[in-house]
C-alpha cells in the first residue's frame, strides 16, 4: 500500500488569530477543509539558569491518495531554540505517542515539551512551564496522527488508509522527511521516540527508513511484539512477562511480604521465579502433576498476594484483568493496568461492547470512548496562536477499534506472527551508528518490563547498543516531578552519547 504525502500549504499564519480573508469574487473556504499552518510563534523559557528563546511552530500536512486526492491530515508541533549558532548540528527529536489512537499529548505535555500541564489538589488543570524539558539539549517535533489532536478527515476523504499497521507508518514517516526537508536538518542529529504502541510504529517505520541516518531510536514502555505478549489459548508467555509486574503491585499495596526487599529487589526475584521454575511448570501444560502445581501455586501466592487455590485453580495462568480486580477485592478496589500504583472502586457503570482494559481507572475514559483535552486545545489558541475552534482529541477508542492489524506481506509469505523487532535488528545492522533507549515502568501492565526486555533479547538487535532503564512509575514512566527528572537525565546522557 503506497501512501504519498503531500505537504502542500494551503494557508500561512503567523502569530495571529484571523484567518486570511479570501480573494475576492471566491467563496471562502469552508472551516471543515481548511488546512492549519504553519503557524510560528516566538517563546522564552528558563530552564534552570539557562534562558532558552525558541520558536515554535504547529502544521498540519494534507495526505493524499494514490490519485492525489486529499482523504486526511497530520500533524506536528515543533520547538526549535533560535539562540544556537548552527542548528545543523543540533539533535532533533521526534516524538510520538501510540494506542492506537492516542495524540502525543503525553509525551508533548507531560514529559518533554516546554509547557506541562499539571493538576491541581482541586482536580483542575492548567499550563505551566517545564523545568524537565529537552528543549535544552535538542529540538523538538511532536507527531499527531490522523484522526489525532486537530488532525481529521477530509471530505470525500476516509481513515482506513491511515488506520492500519503500515499506513499508519508511512504517513508518520513521510511527516518526518518533509520535516528534516523543509527545516534545512538533514543533517542534524536525529532521534526517534515512540510510547507504547508508538514504539511498534517507530519499529515498523523502519522497514522503509533506510535513507535517513538516524542517531538514536528511543522506545518508551514500547509494544514491540505483541504475538508473544497477547493472552491467547497456547501462549505461556504473557504470563510470564505480567507475573513480575504483578509481583510489584502486591508488593506496593502490602498484599506480599516485603522481607526486606527494595521494589527492584521485589521484581529481580519475581523475574527470575517466572523465568525459571514458573516457566518450565507452564511449559508442561497438562502433563504438570498436581503436586507440582500446588507447590508453584504457593510461590507464586507468596509473590502475587493471591490465595493459592485461586492460582491453581486458574491453572496457574492469571489473567491481567483477573489480577487487577482480585488482589484488592477485600477493600472493594480496582488496580489500574497502565498503573498499578492507582487503584480506585470498581465503576458503578461500563458502557457496553468495550474491553475490560478501557474501564482502567489509571486511563481515566469514564463512559466516554474519546478523550478530548480543553487545555491542549487553548494552549494551542492563546499562546501558539493556531486559528482553530476543533476540539482537541488526546485519545480516541473509536478509532481503536477501527485499527487494522494486518501488515503488508510477500504473498507467498503469510504472516501468522506479529512482531516488529526484526525491522530494528536489520536497520540497526546496516547503521552502525544507531543506538537504541528502552525504557520501562516497574508498575506497568500493560505493557510490563520483562516483555519489552524479552523481545529485544530475542530480535538480533545489537545489545551492545542498546541501553536499558527502569523506573519506579507505570507506563508513562516519567510521571511524576521525580520520575520526569530521572527521565531527563536519562535522555540526556542517551542524546550525546554517554
Amino acid at each position: 500500500m503506497g501512501i504519498l504525502c503531500s505537504f502542500l500549504l494551503v494557508i500561512t499564519v503567523q502569530t495571529r488569530l484571523a484567518m486570511p480573508a479570501p480573494p475576492q469574487g471566491r467563496p471562502p473556504v469552508p472551516a471543515s477543509i481548511q488546512i492549519l499552518g504553519p503557524v510560528p510563534s516566538d517563546h522564552r523559557l528558563h530552564v534552570g539558569s539557562i534562558a532558552l528563546t525558541y520558536t515554535a511552530t504547529f502544521e498540519e500536512k494534507e495526505l493524499k491518495d494514490a490519485q492525489g486526492k486529499p482523504t486526511a491530515t497530520i500533524s506536528a508541533t515543533s520547538y526549535v531554540r533560535k539562540d544556537v549558532a548552527d542548528l545543523r548540528a543540533r539533535p532533533v527529536l521526534f516524538a510520538f505517542n501510540g494506542g492506537p489512537g492516542a495524540s502525543s499529548t503525553p509525551l508533548h505535555f507531560e514529559a518533554f515539551g516546554p509547557r506541562r500541564i499539571i493538576e491541581s489538589a482541586d482536580g483542575s488543570r492548567s499550563l505551566a512551564d517545564n523545568p524537565h524539558t529537552l528543549l535544552a539539549d535538542t529540538d523538538l517535533v511532536f507527531i499527531d496522527p490522523v484522526g489525532t489532536g486537530f488532525t481529521r478527515i477530509l471530505p470525500g476523504g476516509s481513515g482506513a488508509p491511515y488506520w492500519s499497521i503500515d499506513g499508519d507508518a508511512a504517513a508518520v514517516l513521510e511527516l518526518i522527511r518533509g520535516w528534516l526537508r523543509e527545516h534545512a536538518r538533514t543533517q542534524s542529529p536525529l532521534f526517534i521516540a515512540g510510547e507504547s504502541y508508538g514504539g511498534f510504529r517507530l519499529a515498523t517505520m523502519l522497514k522503509q527508513a533506510d535513507d535517513l541516518k538516524i542517531t538514536g531510536l528511543v522506545m518508551i514502555s514500547p509494544m514491540l511484539n505483541p504475538s508473544a505478549s497477547v493472552e491467547a489459548p497456547g501462549n505461556d508467555l504473557p504470563y510470564v512477562f505480567s507475573l513480575p509486574a504483578m509481583a510489584v503491585a502486591a508488593w506496593q499495596h502490602g498484599k506480599a511480604e516485603r522481607n526486606g526487599r527494595t521494589i527492584a529487589e521485589q521484581f529481580g526475584a519475581a523475574a527470575r521465579f517466572a523465568q525459571t521454575d514458573y516457566l518450565i511448570s507452564l511449559q508442561q501444560g497438562s502433563l504438570l502433576k498436581s503436586g507440582e502445581r500446588e507447590r508453584v501455586a504457593a510461590e507464586m501466592s507468596a509473590l502475587v498476594g493471591l490465595p493459592p487455590k485461586y492460582i491453581a485453580d486458574a491453572n496457574l495462568r492469571i489473567s491481567d484483568d483477573a489480577f487487577v480486580t482480585e488482589l484488592l477485592k477485600d477493600r472493594n478496589l480496582v488496580l489500574g493496568r497502565l498503573d498499578t500504583r492507582i487503584a480506585a472502586p470498581p465503576p458503578a457503570q461500563v458502557p457496553k461492547n468495550r474491553p475490560a482494559a478501557a474501564n482502567d481507572p489509571s486511563l481515566g475514559l469514564g463512559m466516554t470512548n474519546v478523550i478530548k483535552n480543553d487545555v491542549a486545545k487553548r494552549y494551542f489558541q492563546s499562546e501558539l496562536r493556531v486559528p482553530t475552534d476543533r476540539d482537541y482529541v488526546s485519545l480516541s477508542l473509536d478509532l481503536n477499534f477501527k485499527w487494522n492489524w494486518r501488515q503488508e506481506q510477500k504473498p507467498w509469505h503469510p504472516s501468522f506472527y506479529t512482531n516488529a523487532t526484526p525491522n530494528i535488528a536489520d536497520y540497526m545492522k546496516k547503521h552502525s551508528e544507531t543506538r537504541m533507549l528502552v525504557v520501562g515502568g516497574y508498575f506497568d501492565l500493560a505493557v510490563p518490563v520483562l516483555s519489552s526486555r524479552y523481545a529485544v533479547d530475542h530480535s538480533e538487535i545489537p545489545l551492545d547498543r542498546v541501553t536499558f532503564a527502569v523506573f519506579e512509575s507505570g507506563h508513562s514512566t516519567f510521571s511524576g516531578d521525580a520520575a520526569l527528572s530521572r527521565m531527563n537525565q536519562v535522555m540526556h546522557l542517551f542524546l550525546f552519547g554517554k
